[in-house]
């Protein structure tokens, strides 16, 4: 029986070498802000600004082929929706959090030096909504948000094989929605089309 056991370990082991399977965690301050459409709307309406947030999550990177590799994993993901009123300058902010799933493919050149490489990751994500927060004290202009967001997903970066199993990275992405976000707004303002864009710095470590 113990053979049997230690084979079947074995034979796991040589999958996942011969697969060539790297999970990890990355952090990622990230700007998150919004573009506006407004055309439906009773008033003129426009963007209130950038909010400060933090992207965390996990990572599974796996190698088809050299240097070209299928990325997923699973990341949570606030943003923060502003609108402001032009009429009278009134803002209001909304607080969204979300469970990402991204589904992307990265590109990796050769050695640039000794350990290092870099990364192009283009794909989509999709964001289901965990918590809705308006963060102003009488909200006016949005009811509810939709449950489900999409997003283009693009990136660029560098790795260090820092030892065997261990490689540090670090770059940008830039999640682009691609849906609007708000599934009903008060009666007095119309349609509003909003869609949420991050700009993040990505730091992380694979094993």
């Amino acid at each position: 029986m113990v053979r049997y056991i230690l084979l079947l370990f074995f034979s796991f082991s040589y999958i996942s070498a011969q697969a060539q399977v790297k999970i990890g965690a990355q952090l990622s301050p990230t700007l998150s802000f919004n573009r506006f459409n407004d055309d439906e709307a009773l008033e003129e309406f426009g963007n209130s600004g950038i909010g400060g947030r933090l992207i965390a999550g996990a990572i599974v990177d796996y190698m088809f082929q050299e240097n070209y590799y299928l990325s997923s994993g699973i990341f949570f993901v606030p943003k923060r929706v502003g609108i402001e009123r032009v009429a009278d300058g009134r803002e209001e902010a909304y607080r969204l959090h979300y469970v990402q799933l991204p589904a992307t493919a990265k590109l990796f050149t050769n050695e640039i030096a000794l350990d290092v490489r870099l990364y192009f990751q283009a794909g989509f994500a999709i964001d289901i909504k965990i918590l809705e927060d308006n963060l102003s004290d009488d909200p006016q202009f949005v009811s509810e948000f939709r449950n489900l967001d999409a997003s283009l997903l693009l990136g660029t970066g560098a790795e260090y094989q820092l030892g065997y199993n261990t490689i540090l990275f670090g770059g940008f992405s830039y999640r682009r929605g691609l849906g609007n976000v708000v599934r009903s707004t008060d009666a007095n303002v119309g349609d509003l089309v909003i869609k949420n864009d991050l700009f993040s710095l990505d730091m992380g470590i694979k094993f």
